[in-house]
């Protein structure tokens, strides 16, 4: 029997990001994971992240109706297992309930019952948000912020890298002109562990809000490729991501395009990190976030399937 073709039709952020409450439940929310939105066979993690951001936001809208907290403030996501395409189902528990911030923790499992993804997240009000506020220098000035017309030009993605992780096929990405590799330094040496880009949707009609910004602090090239051209060839080697966190400063509002800042710190023992600064148009600080991921060969099965070395079968 011949296998059955995966439905290639284009899903929206959306609709990638829709929820509908479990029957008979107030704390089970069901999704769909759908291939365009995948890395590989799986979810990608900045989508398990933005799809999170949207079940906790249904949870508190639909329990405290008067008193919304819509904001993720800040989440810390563990990739436990890949989530497989299609349907998922995300279980809300209430850890904590005050007037300014509540903490959740967030269990996504596959259809088997089987836990892929937790997630705590610190829920909020970005416009209601009120307390003592002290000026800090900005890390980057506005001047330092490449302007996109002058100095910058378009990341150009492989067709092997767009069948592979179909949904870089979301964002248009801005790198610094001239740059040899994916990642380019400030200062306009080559600087192999820093990458700073622009980034929006290719879909026009969408804009960048407070959920996207799972998606968006999740939107780049794994930093080994910039050092090993022996794991440029994505057929041969993974870099899973064991675990993420995302503090939000301020509310994107709907920006059609923000700017990151991407550094390694790191890459050793098989292991490495990443850090992302996203700032808006006037280099105000909207997101912070930080990785914790892994480089692995990628082996394949008898059913020639591509799997993740043993010492890593979980990830």
């Amino acid at each position: 029997m011949a296998n059955a073709k995966v439905n290639k039709k284009i899903t929206s952020f959306a609709d990638a990001t829709r929820v509908t409450p479990v029957p008979g439940t107030d704390d089970q929310f069901e999704a769909t994971i759908h291939w365009d939105w995948c890395g590989g066979l799986h979810a990608h993690g900045g989508l398990t992240l933005s799809l999170v951001f949207s079940t906790v936001r249904t949870f508190f809208l639909r329990k405290y109706p008067s008193t919304p907290q819509p904001d993720p403030i800040n989440s810390d996501i563990h990739f436990i297992q890949p989530a497989p395409r299609g349907r998922v189902v995300l279980t809300v528990t209430e850890l904590s309930h005050a007037r300014r911030y509540s903490t959740v923790e967030v269990k996504l499992r596959d259809p088997a019952g089987t836990i892929c993804t937790t997630a705590t997240v610190i829920q909020g009000n970005l416009a209601t948000e009120v307390g003592p506020s002290i000026a800090v220098p900005p890390v980057m000035t506005r001047d330092e912020i490449p302007d996109r017309e002058r100095d910058c030009d378009e990341s150009i993605r492989t067709p092997l890298l767009i069948k592979l992780m179909p949904v870089i096929m979301k964002m248009r990405v801005l790198k610094r002109k001239g740059a040899k590799t994916q990642s380019w330094s400030r200062k306009g040496a080559a600087g192999l562990n820093t990458k700073e880009t622009w980034v929006r949707w290719e879909d026009l009609n969408q804009k960048l809000d407070v959920i996207s910004l799972g998606v968006l602090c999740d939107n780049f090239l794994p930093a080994p490729l910039n050092f090993d051209p022996t794991m440029a060839d994505l057929s041969k080697y993974v870099f899973p991501t064991m675990c993420m966190s995302i503090e939000i400063k301020k509310d994107p509002k709907d920006a059609e395009w923000l700017f990151q800042e991407i550094v390694c710190h790191k890459i050793q023992n098989g292991r490495y990190d990443t850090d992302v600064r996203v700032l808006d148009e006037n280099g105000d600080l909207v997101a912070l976030s930080k990785h914790v991921s892994i480089m692995a060969e990628m082996k394949r099965t008898k059913a020639s399937k591509i799997t993740v070395g043993d010492e890593f079968a979980k990830l």
